[in-house]
């Protein structure tokens, strides 16, 4: 038997305003062609096919060929993940190679339909279980009632795994039958990067190692770094993102995951590496330092933090310059002129009281400014200090500001 994971393609996904379906069509072209490549009997897909409920025309449109390419190849089966639609995937279902492409959208008993039978080239059969993103605030009717409503989301889908796992056992030939479980759920230990939404891999969504059926592999979804299934005692994968979605993917694998496996036995993964055409880069430094850091980034999407000290004029056109192939999405400047070290006010003698200049200026030292200096807003201060009862207010200089041009200082 032969099966290719893959998961979590989160088309529509933006970093700032650049989108991503540039460099997500790229390693879905890829993803097709590691598929005929392998050749493999099914191609499961664990969930999070869109990064929304309601994806744009383009970002469908990508899906709904990519889908039909590899359904030529295999039958696929796709489950619905937090992000998806399950009433989309469900429509989808009914017009996109009906019997070729099986939308999974809610979690159904073996009666109901709960476990896929696939016959492969060799004459073996591959059962799968599939469960799509279960959330933690809905009642699964078909195996649950209100007497189960109150168990931890760990016991409910132990519950729901063990139904499952007996239907995958029910009527099973061992010399034949290839058991395989596909999830979009959080096992406790995994892994998570800053892209996923934080309350969906918390303790209270995390499901355990144990609840896992004895399979021969288990296809995960939801996370999106690549990596092993923590603590379990099955061969099973989180096949992860096909990009890096967040600068704390930037150093990550990204692979699809080729598994053979026989009756009865562990199955062996090949892990096909993407080629990533537009990485995540982040730097920092001056801009001397990064003159050095940036050679070769080529048409990287960037994230730079630039320490100066004083104001600079145009920053992020000079970094564009160090950068000329590069998206920047974000260019952040790190002043030293606009941060200063505060007055340790705990330091002072008990019987001291600080000063309101020097509240203030321990209020800058924590806060910093922009669009002038620290100096420069400590002595507007200063004046306002000194004009205090006069009868007209002072007039504000502009403060020192070569690199900037004259903005006055805004005191708020």
């Amino acid at each position: 038997m032969r099966l290719l994971h893959v998961s979590d393609w989160h088309l529509g996904r933006m970093n700032g305003n650049t989108p991503r379906r540039e460099d997500l069509a790229d390693v879905l072209e890829q993803t097709v062609e590691a598929a005929r490549e392998f050749s493999p009997d099914l191609v499961v897909h664990a969930g999070d096919l869109f990064d929304g409920p309601r994806p744009a025309v383009d970002d469908l449109q990508i899906a709904c060929d990519t889908l039909r390419r590899l359904a030529e190849i295999s039958p696929v089966v796709v489950l619905a993940g937090n992000h998806d639609s399950p009433q989309l995937l469900k429509f989808l279902g009914g017009i996109l190679a009906p019997g070729r492409i099986h939308f999974v959208d809610v979690v159904k008993t073996p009666a109901d339909g709960g476990i896929l039978d696939f016959d492969t080239k060799s004459q073996q059969r591959i059962r799968l279980a599939p469960v799509p993103f279960i959330s933690a605030h809905r009642m699964v009717r078909t195996f649950e009632d209100p007497s189960t409503w109150t168990a931890s989301y760990a016991d409910r889908l132990r519950a729901i795994t063990t139904v499952l796992a007996d239907g995958l056992n029910d009527g099973a030939q061992p010399d034949r039958d290839i058991l395989v479980f596909a999830a979009h759920l959080h096992v406790a230990g995994a892994q998570v990067t800053n892209s996923e939404r934080p309350y969906t891999v918390s303790d209270g969504y995390a499901a355990h190692a144990s609840t896992l059926p004895p399979v021969s592999y288990a296809a995960f979804g939801h996370i999106h770094r690549y990596q092993a299934l923590p603590q379990a005692s099955v061969t099973g994968r989180y096949a992860g993102s096909p990009i890096p979605l967040d600068f704390g993917e930037e150093h990550d694998e990204k692979v699809c995951v080729l598994v053979e496996a026989d009756p009865a036995r562990p199955a062996t993964i090949v892990e096909h590496a993407y080629t990533i055409r537009r990485p995540l880069r982040r730097f920092e430094g001056t801009l001397e330092e990064l003159t050095g850091l940036c050679e070769g980034v080529g048409s990287a999407l960037c994230q730079v933090i630039v320490h100066t000290e004083e104001p600079a004029r145009e920053l992020a056109l000079q970094v564009q310059e160090l950068l000329p192939e590069a998206v920047l999405l974000d260019v952040t400047e790190v002043c030293a002129a606009q941060q200063q070290t505060g007055l340790q006010l705990q330091d002072l003698p008990a019987e001291t009281e600080a000063s309101v200049s020097e509240l203030f200026a321990e209020y800058l030292a924590g806060r910093g400014v922009q669009s002038s200096t620290v100096q420069g807003v400590l002595e507007s201060f200063a004046l306002l200090q000194d004009s205090a009862g006069a009868p007209e207010l002072p007039e504000l200089r502009e403060p020192d500001e070569p690199a900037m041009g004259e903005t006055k200082a805004a005191i708020s």
